[in-house]
C-alpha cells in the first residue's frame, strides 16, 4: 500500500483543511513561542519543549527525539494507524468523503480486504469469548480459575476458548463469511480432506490488540499438553498482523500515555505475567509474548516512555531474552533496567505476584538495576576470575560492552565496576578501553563510508542551502542549478520533484514533501526543511557566491571529464580537437572566478 494510491489532489485537499496546530491541539497542549508553536513531544518523555510546529510550513519536529511530519504523519503517530486510516481520520475531521472506487480501485479493495479481516477477527473474538463465559466447567476455565484470573481481567483482555475443531468455521459460515476471508484472518486452516478447521482448536485463546484496539491476532495455549502439540499457537502474518510490530497489552500503554499517566514501561514475558500485573493495578506492563524484541517493537515503545524495566523470566531462554532485549532497547537510547526474580522464589511475574504479593513486587521493581550493571554483573558469572585467562576474556567482554553503549562520562562508572570484580588498577581498564579497537571496527567502516571530501562537503551544504531556498520561494529562477542535481540521491529526487512545480505552475510547500519522500532525522530533506537561513544582507551575498561555485563546480567537473577523454584518446589528431573546448571552460571557470 503506498501513499501515492491516493490522489495527490484529495490529499491536499484533506491537508488543506485540516490546519496541523488544530489537530495537534486535540492531543497535546501548545503554546506560541515567536513564530512556532511548542509542547512536549507526545512521542517521548520530556519535561522541557522540544516538540515544534511550523504552521506556516504545516509541519511538526521534535528536537529531543528527532520525529518529524505533516498532519497525515502526526495522526499516524498519535493514532497508531496506517496512512490509509489517517487520511480517513482527517477526511471525516473536514467533512469530507473519501475517494471513490473509480479513482482508487486498487486502495479500496485492499482495503476493503482489510475490513473484512478485522470482522472476521471480531466475530472469532466475540465468539471464544463466549464460549469461556457460557462454560463454566471447561477445561480453559478451570485452568483460568488455578491461575486465579479474575472475571475482570477475562472481560478486560477478551480472553476465550475454542472446544473444538468444528465450531469456529461452521459459525462463521452462518455469519457470511467465505473459507478466503477466514484464511486470511488467521483463525481457520485446510484439512487434508479439504475441510476447513479451527486453527486454535481446543485452545485457550489470548486475543492480541493493535494501539487502536482492534483485535489483529490470537495466541492460543494448550491446556492439556501433548508430544505432537505445541505449547503455544500463534497468528501467522495476516494483512493486519506484523508480529514484529505488535506487544501484548500495548493498547493499555497509549490510554495510559493519553492521560499522561506512563513514566515507565515493564515488559514481561507471557499473556499471564501481563495480566497478572494488571489485575494488582501495575497496568504500564506489557509482554513480549516470548519472541525477540525487535526494533519496531522498541520504536513503538520509545514512542511512549524512555525509562524501561525488564522483568523476563529468570531461566536461560529468559536471561538470553534479556540480553537481546537489552541491546534492541538501548540502541534507541532508551533508559533500560533489569530486574531479576530469585529461581528459588518465583519463575516469572505471575508466580512473585501470587506468593509475594503486590507490595514485595513494587520494593522489586524499585530496586531494578542498571541494565550495563546487569550484563557486566551476570557475565562474570561465566568465568573463574581467579583465573588470569579468564579474567583476560572477562575484562575483554566487559569492555567490549561498555564501549558500545557507554558515554564518558558513564564509561567511568562502569569501569569502576569492572575493576572491583577483577581487582586490576582502573587506569589500566581505561587505557585499554581508549587505546583497543572495541567497536571501532564498525565506526571506521560508517565513518570512512560516509567520509566527505572538503570539497563534496562543500557542494552538499550549498544544496541544501539552495533546495532549502527553493522550498522557501526565496528563489525562482532554478534552470542553471540543474546540471548540481544530476546524481541519483535523495537531494536530487527533492529537486526533481519541486523543479516539476515550478514548471507546472503548481503551489508546494512542506507539508508535501512528507508525502512524496521518507524523512527521518538522518534524511538530507531533513535538513533541507530545518535550513536556518542567515540575515537577509548576508543571505543574498551568500547566495550569489554559492551559485557562482556551484557554476565553477559544473564547468570544472566538465574540464575534468574532456581531460579524461583527450588522455585517453587513442590518436594525436584527436587529441588536439579536444583542446578548443578545453580552453573555452577554462576562460569561463577564470572568468567566474574573477566575478
Amino acid at each position: 500500500m503506498t501513499r501515492t494510491s491516493i490522489s495527490h489532489q484529495f490529499l491536499d485537499e484533506v491537508r488543506s483543511k485540516n490546519d496541523i496546530v488544530d489537530v495537534a491541539s486535540k492531543y497535546i497542549t501548545l503554546n506560541r513561542r515567536g513564530g512556532n508553536y511548542w509542547a512536549c513531544c507526545p512521542f517521548h518523555n520530556e519535561k522541557t519543549p522540544s516538540f515544534s510546529i511550523k504552521q506556516d510550513g504545516q509541519f511538526f519536529k521534535c528536537f529531543g527525539c528527532g520525529e518529524s511530519g505533516n498532519v497525515f504523519n502526526l495522526v499516524m503517530k498519535m493514532e497508531n494507524v496506517d496512512f490509509y486510516t489517517a487520511v480517513e481520520i482527517l477526511a471525516k475531521n473536514a467533512g469530507l468523503q473519501m475517494p471513490s472506487e473509480k479513482d482508487n480501485k486498487k486502495m479500496l479493495e485492499l482495503k476493503q480486504k482489510r475490513d473484512r479481516i478485522y470482522q472476521v477477527l471480531k466475530a472469532t473474538t466475540e465468539f471464544y469469548h463466549n464460549n469461556l463465559l457460557n462454560s463454566k466447567n471447561s477445561i480453559q476455565k478451570q485452568y483460568l480459575e488455578k491461575r486465579k484470573i479474575s472475571d475482570e481481567m477475562i472481560e478486560k483482555f477478551k480472553i476465550g476458548a475454542s472446544l473444538n475443531f468444528d465450531d469456529l468455521p461452521r459459525h462463521l459460515r452462518k455469519l457470511g463469511f467465505t473459507p478466503d476471508e477466514m484464511i486470511s484472518a488467521g483463525v481457520v486452516g485446510h484439512g487434508e480432506r479439504d475441510n476447513l478447521y479451527d486453527f486454535y482448536g481446543e485452545r485457550l485463546i489470548f486475543p492480541i490488540f493493535n494501539g487502536f484496539g482492534d483485535v489483529v491476532a490470537y495466541s492460543g495455549r494448550a491446556i492439556v499438553e501433548r508430544d505432537d502439540r505445541a505449547k503455544y499457537k500463534n497468528t501467522p502474518q495476516t494483512l493486519v498482523f506484523n508480529k514484529s510490530e505488535i506487544l501484548f497489552g500495548y493498547n493499555f500503554l497509549r490510554d495510559l500515555k493519553k492521560e499522561h499517566l506512563l513514566d515507565t514501561i515493564i515488559i514481561v514475558e507471557g499473556h499471564i505475567d501481563v495480566i497478572a500485573c494488571h489485575q494488582v493495578g501495575i497496568t504500564n506492563t506489557i509482554g513480549c509474548m516470548g519472541t525477540a524484541l525487535t526494533p519496531q517493537h522498541a520504536r513503538k515503545i520509545k514512542q511512549l516512555a524512555d525509562n524501561i524495566i525488564l522483568c523476563l523470566d529468570g531461566d536461560g531462554a529468559g536471561n538470553l531474552a534479556t540480553y537481546k532485549a537489552i541491546d534492541t532497547l538501548k540502541s534507541l537510547n532508551l533508559n533500560v533496567k533489569v530486574v531479576r526474580l530469585d529461581p528459588t522464589v518465583a519463575k516469572d511475574p505471575d508466580e512473585f505476584l501470587k506468593k509475594r504479593g503486590k507490595e514485595e513486587f513494587l520494593d522489586l521493581l524499585s530496586r531494578a538495576i542498571d541494565c550495563v550493571d546487569f550484563v557486566l554483573t551476570d557475565s562474570a558469572k561465566k568465568y573463574n576470575l581467579e583465573s588470569n585467562s579468564d579474567k583476560s576474556k572477562y575484562i575483554n567482554e566487559a569492555l567490549n560492552y561498555i564501549s558500545k553503549f557507554s558515554s564518558p562520562a558513564e564509561r567511568e562508572i562502569y569501569l569502576s565496576a569492572v575493576q572491583k570484580m577483577v581487582k586490576i588498577p582502573i587506569d589500566a581498564l581505561r587505557k585499554s578501553l581508549t587505546t583497543s579497537d572495541y567497536g571501532k571496527s564498525e565506526e571506521k567502516e560508517i565513518v570512512e563510508s560516509k567520509m566527505d571530501t572538503e570539497s563534496n562537503k562543500y557542494i552538499k551544504d550549498s544544496k541544501i542551502m539552495l533546495l532549502s531556498s527553493i522550498l522557501y520561494k526565496k528563489i525562482k529562477n532554478i534552470d542553471d542549478l540543474s546540471g548540481l542535481f544530476d546524481s541519483d540521491d535523495e537531494l536530487s529526487s527533492l529537486y526533481a520533484f519541486l523543479k516539476e512545480k515550478i514548471d507546472n505552475n503548481s503551489e508546494y510547500n512542506v507539508s508535501m514533501l512528507f508525502d512524496n519522500f521518507e524523512i527521518n532525522d538522518k534524511s538530507l530533506i531533513d535538513q533541507v526543511i530545518n535550513y536556518e537561513f542567515p540575515p537577509d544582507e548576508v543571505y543574498k551575498q551568500y547566495l550569489d557566491d554559492t551559485i557562482r561555485r556551484v557554476k565553477i563546480y559544473e564547468l570544472t567537473k566538465s574540464l575534468d571529464e574532456l581531460k579524461s577523454k583527450m588522455k585517453n584518446s587513442s590518436t594525436v589528431d584527436e587529441q588536439i580537437s579536444y583542446l578548443p573546448k578545453i580552453k573555452e571552460l577554462q576562460d569561463k571557470i577564470n572568468k567566474e572566478k574573477s566575478k
